[in-house]
């Protein structure tokens, strides 16, 4: 509803992280289109078809030995689909992306695939109750990438959502081996704070 103006006139395309399928494709070389990949899905399957089930942090937490076999998995998965992206010659990419498993593989798959400078990736909580706050701040990003406003790639804090990044930092207390850890980081507010200005500024 937030973007139904841009995606009825083509400028804006969408897609789920667990899917390959694109609601619409570029016009040539010289379109201006943004993709916003979103996960609100109840079930996830990998790509030979085995159920992952509901994507909570349990499925991907390491285990005693420090393995994250399904981080792993989803990581090379979704190094594929941002690869498949990649060649469709979008202007702009952004990614709002709330389970905390599926944050971190794509953060990784993005930076394993040298995009990390170039696509948008918001962090918000990983609770659905705060999806659509996430969508609400995140969306005059996406209306001026349309416009053709070019963005600086990076991993961006949704500023406002900060005391439940945090809450939840504190919960996930898991040591992650690397890359996966620094992608689980969390800047402090200040730091947050003046990169989200500095975003709005641009």
């Amino acid at each position: 509803m937030l973007l139904r103006g841009l995606r009825e006139k083509g400028k804006v395309a969408f897609a789920a992280v667990d899917n390959s399928t694109l609601e619409t494709e570029p016009m040539g070389p010289k379109s201006r289109g943004a993709i916003v990949l979103e996960t609100e899905m109840n079930r996830v399957r990998n790509p030979t078809g085995e159920d992952w089930g509901a994507p909570s942090w349990g499925w991907f937490r390491p285990t005693a030995a420090g393995n994250c076999e399904y981080l792993e998995t989803l990581t090379e998965s979704l190094v594929k689909g941002v690869r498949r992206v990649e060649k469709m010659g979008f202007t702009q990419v952004l990614a709002l992306v709330n389970p905390r498993g599926y944050f971190l593989s794509l953060a990784a798959a993005v930076d394993r695939c040298g995009l990390l400078k170039q696509w948008i990736l918001f962090r918000v909580p990983a609770h659905p109750r705060r999806l659509l706050s996430a969508v609400r701040e995140i969306v005059p990003f996406v209306r001026a990438s349309a416009e053709g406003k070019k963005i600086k790639g990076g991993i961006y804090p949704i500023s406002v959502l900060y005391p439940f990044l945090k809450k939840e930092n504190k919960v996930y207390k898991d040591s992650l081996p690397n890359p996966w850890q620094k992608y689980s980081s969390l800047p402090s507010i200040e730091e947050v704070k003046t990169q989200w200005q500095a975003l709005k500024r641009k």
